[in-house]
């Protein structure tokens, strides 16, 4: 019982601890109706998740769609999932316009989201600050113990392959401290880099539903 509740303090402190700040490149200017149709494109193309294991990006795909499908979307999909239809349209290479057309002429997919993962913060999970660090008039520089993932969120046009909404989402992991018998003080993060993207991808996402919602 007791490992239990510090796991629940200890849960709720990440949670406490944890902010997100979505940065807007330009605010959407379509009209994403919950109709159309939207292909998630695969986390693996993206040279930035190869810090991340397949099973992170599977798990993250998952998650993204479970987000689209929640909001009501109908037609939310995979890319690397309609390898049947990519085939028997012809469609080998998004970078041929008129191949990446047929998304949407022929499969009924007008949107494509593209993620990419920018600059990650990890740290160790635990530093100390003297009682006469704490006490002092003016206390040294200390690095705080901060975890912080930042993601890129933007969604393409098939027909025209442009990007129409573009935004980028900084989730960060702070510490928190504890004073000890002595005066001194304890500093901890149990927090982790996966938990910061997996809050990163959440709020981006919905973020853009929201942002280009009819």
């Amino acid at each position: 019982m007791r490992n239990f509740l510090f796991l629940l303090f200890c849960a709720f402190l990440i949670s406490s601890c944890t902010s997100s700040k979505v940065y807007t490149r330009f605010s959407c200017h379509i009209c994403l109706s919950k109709s159309d149709g939207v292909l998630l494109l695969p986390l693996a193309w993206d040279p930035s998740f190869q810090r991340l294991s397949v099973a992170e990006q599977n798990q993250l795909e998952t998650q993204i769609l479970t987000i689209l499908r929640d909001q009501g979307f109908t037609k939310a999909e995979l890319y690397d999932r309609l390898d049947y239809e990519l085939l028997s349209t012809g469609i080998k290479d998004l970078n041929d316009s008129t191949q990446r057309a047929k998304v949407n002429s022929t499969l009924g997919y007008p949107y494509l989201i593209g993620i990419s993962l920018g600059e990650i913060k990890d740290i160790n999970g635990w530093d100390y600050q003297r009682p006469e660090e704490v006490n002092a008039i003016y206390p040294e520089y200390r690095e705080p113990l901060e975890i912080s993932a930042t993601l890129r969120v933007a969604l393409i046009e098939t027909a025209t392959g442009k990007i129409v909404s573009d935004n980028t989402v900084i989730t960060e992991i702070g510490e928190f401290g504890i004073p000890d018998k002595e005066g001194g003080q304890d500093y901890w993060n149990f927090g982790t880099v996966s938990k910061a993207i997996r809050v990163a991808t959440s709020k981006g996402i919905s973020f853009m539903v929201k942002d280009c919602g009819c």
